[in-house]
C-alpha cells in the first residue's frame, strides 16, 4: 500500500553512515525531509553542522533542506568523541566534499523549529535520532504538550549483550555519551510505547562488505559514487583498528527502515523487522564500569502495544536495495558531478 511521503525530523551528528541516513532522507521516496538538526556526537557541534550541510550541498539540497544546531552537550556527563571511528573532522576520508552553500540556521533555535514542523505535521511526523538522545529528550522535556503530535520516534542506540565503549565493552556510544537524556525517553509513559530502538544487535548485521561497495563504488562512474566509496574505505580501516571489524557496520540508516513497514509504505513480509517490546534504562553512574549500558527490566506481548519496540533483525538485503536506488538519485542532483 503507498501512501503519501513520511514526514521526519532528522537529528544526527555526521558521521560517516549518519551520511546515509542523510542520502535515505532526502532522496528515498518515502519520506518528506522536513528538518534537520545536527548534535555534538562522533565530533564536537562546530564540526557536525559543517558535515552535515556540506552533505546537503553534495546532494544538491541546500536550498531546500534546512540545517540547525542541535544539543551542544550531554545534560550532565562532559562531551565524547568518535575520532578513533569517524577522524578528527566526523567525516574524515575524502576530499570530494564541497565547501556549503547553505547557512546554519542560528536565527532559530532547534527547539523552535522542531516544534512548528511537528505543529505543521501533527500526528504524522516521526523523530529520527542518529546520535546521542540529547536534542530530543530536551525538546520533549521542556515543550511537553507535543508529545501527543508524534507519531514515532526511530533511534540508533543501545545493545544488549553487545557495546562498543565503557572499560567493559557494555554500551553503544549514542547511549554512553548522555545516558541520562536517553533513560528520560526510555522511561516517558507518554513516550515509549511511541520509540523504534535500533541497537547493535541488528546493526551489526548491515556490513558494508567488499561486494557492497563494489556496488557502491560503481568503477567510480561519477564524483558522487567516488565520495561514497572514499567514506566507506575510510569508516571499515577505522573500525578493523578500533573494534576488529574486517568490513564497517552501517548503524544510523537502518532507523529508517522500521517507518516504511509501520506507515504503510512496504507490507511487513518485506521489511521483515522483528522487534520485542520490551522497559529498558541505561546504566548512569558516571563511575560505574558499566556506564552507558542498556538492561532490560521487563518484557511485554507485542499485542499489549506497551514498551518500546527493540529490533533484533530485518531485511538487510532490502535495505542496501534502498541504498543503491537512493544513490542513483544523488547522482543525478549532486552539485560536484557539475563542479559547483
Amino acid at each position: 500500500m503507498t501512501i503519501s511521503a513520511i514526514p521526519i525530523w532528522l537529528d544526527c551528528d555526521p558521521g560517516h553512515d549518519d551520511v546515509i541516513a542523510i542520502l535515505l532522507s532526502c532522496f528515498h521516496p518515502a519520506f518528506k525531509l522536513v528538518g534537520l538538526s545536527a548534535s555534538y556526537g562522533n565530533a564536537p557541534l562546530e564540526n557536525t553542522t559543517y558535515n552535515a550541510r556540506s552533505v546537503i550541498t553534495a546532494f544538491g539540497k541546500g536550498h531546500e533542506v534546512t540545517v540547525y544546531p542541535g544539543a551542544k552537550k550531554p545534560w550532565v556527563l562532559e562531551p565524547e568523541y568518535a575520532s578513533d571511528v569517524h577522524g578528527a573532522s566526523g567525516l574524515d576520508g575524502t576530499t570530494l566534499l564541497p565547501v556549503p552553500d547553505c547557512e546554519l540556521n542560528v536565527k532559530e533555535s532547534y527547539l523552535d523549529a522542531m516544534e512548528k514542523a511537528i505543529v505543521a505535521y501533527g500526528g504524522e511526523i516521526s523523530l529520527v535520532s542518529t546520535g546521542a538522545l540529547t536534542s530530543v529528550a530536551t525538546l520533549l522535556r521542556d515543550r511537553p504538550h507535543l508529545k501527543k503530535l508524534i507519531k514515532y520516534i526511530s533511534i540508533m542506540g543501545g545493545g544488549f549483550d553487545v557495546g562498543n565503549r565503557n572499560s567493559h565493552d557494555s554500551a553503544e556510544f549514542n547511549i554512553w555519551i548522555d545516558p541520562h537524556a536517553a533513560n528520560f525517553i526510555f522511561s516517558d509513559p507518554d513516550i515509549k510505547n511511541k520509540c523504534i530502538l535500533l541497537p547493535l544487535n541488528v546493526t551489526h548485521k548491515a556490513i558494508a562488505t567488499a561486494e557492497v561497495q563494489e556496488r557502491i563504488h560503481a568503477n567510480g562512474r561519477s564524483k558522487m559514487r567516488e565520495l561514497f566509496y572514499e567514506l566507506f574505505k575510510f569508516f571499515e580501516h577505522c573500525y578493523k583498528d578500533a573494534q576488529g571489524f574486517d568490513h564497517p557496520p552501517t548503524h544510523d540508516p537502518l532507523t529508517l527502515m522500521p517507518l516504511l513497514e509501520f506507515y504503510g509504505w512496504e507490507a511487513s513480509s518485506v521489511i521483515q523487522f522483528s522487534y520485542r517490546r520490551l522497559d529498558i534504562y541505561a546504566v548512569e553512574h558516571e563511575n560505574s564500569p558499566d556506564l552507558g549500558k542498556t538492561c532490560i527490566e521487563k518484557e511485554y506481548e507485542l499485542s499489549e502495544g506497551a514498551g518500546i519496540m527493540v529490533g533484533f533483525d530485518l531485511n538487510i538485503e532490502y535495505f542496501w536495495e534502498q541504498v543503491y536506488n537512493a544513490l542513483n538519485q544523488a547522482e543525478q542532483a549532486s552539485t560536484i558531478e557539475r563542479g559547483r
